[in-house]
């Protein structure tokens, strides 16, 4: 299925950018169709379904091939716009370098394992095209801690600040204080054909629990990740798999 991504006007992603700059998110309202929205929709929920209602991800184009999703990261609109973005936000140079997408699925028990998750992306722009949001109860709404820090351009920067949040006394006190309000953070609820775009690098970040009977499935786009090339991390992720496996 093709979709056409909106050419946004460079005033557009200026308002954008200022937007992830001071409130933590900027909307790209109304940029994906409700048709394709619709054909996604009846994907997720058979995926679902064969999954016995139960949490379920797609990792890459592969999966995902025969729905919006698939075109999506190769349209030249949709591409441009994160280039403007990183341009505007960074002061660098854009590269050219592929997407990493994501489509989350969360239902059932297995859900809730999923919410409040808090965390740093790897890559520097990340963009949420909501498809599924449950519009009562529990909905799994966005709740972020925007603009925690700056873009950590060195791997090491970047690891000791994912050892001091990625851990359990961490999680369990960011749930707590988020939760109960002594934490005040950004709380986005999301619509479906919009698209928002937010430094993931630079933002704590996690989704709230979804009612079980329900689905809340959002798509994610990624792009840049600094430490592509980090041999520190290569390293390191070869010594976990061993350990894994």
């Amino acid at each position: 299925m093709n979709i056409t991504f909106p050419l946004l006007s460079d005033d557009v992603l200026t308002k954008i950018v200022d937007d992830m700059n001071n409130r933590g998110f900027g909307i790209a309202v109304d940029c994906i169709d409700p048709g394709s929205l619709t054909s996604l929709r009846s994907f997720i929920e058979n995926k679902v379904a064969d999954n016995g209602g139960e949490y379920i991800a797609f990792a890459g184009v592969e999966r995902v091939r025969g729905t919006c999703l698939e075109n999506l990261p190769s349209s030249p609109e949709f591409i441009r716009a994160f280039k403007v973005i990183y341009e505007k936000g960074t002061g660098k140079t854009a590269p050219s370098v592929p997407f990493y997408q994501l489509l989350r699925c969360l239902s059932g028990k297995s859900g809730d394992k999923h919410a409040f998750f808090f965390h740093y992306d790897s890559y520097v722009v990340t963009a949420l095209i909501p498809v599924i949001i449950p519009l009562d109860g529990k909905s799994g709404d966005l709740i972020m801690l925007p603009n925690t820090r700056k873009i950590r351009w060195t791997y090491v920067r970047n690891l000791i600040d994912k050892v001091l949040l990625d851990n359990k006394l961490s999680q369990v006190l960011l749930k707590y204080l988020t939760s109960s309000g002594r934490l005040q953070a950004t709380k986005v609820r999301l619509r479906p054909g919009n698209v928002y775009f937010f430094w993931g690098c630079r933002s704590i970040h996690a989704n709230e629990p979804c009612d079980p009977e329900k689905i809340r499935a959002t798509a994610l786009f990624h792009y840049v990740d600094p430490h592509a090339s980090s041999w520190l991390r290569g390293a390191l992720r070869g010594k976990t798999m061993q350990h894994r496996y």
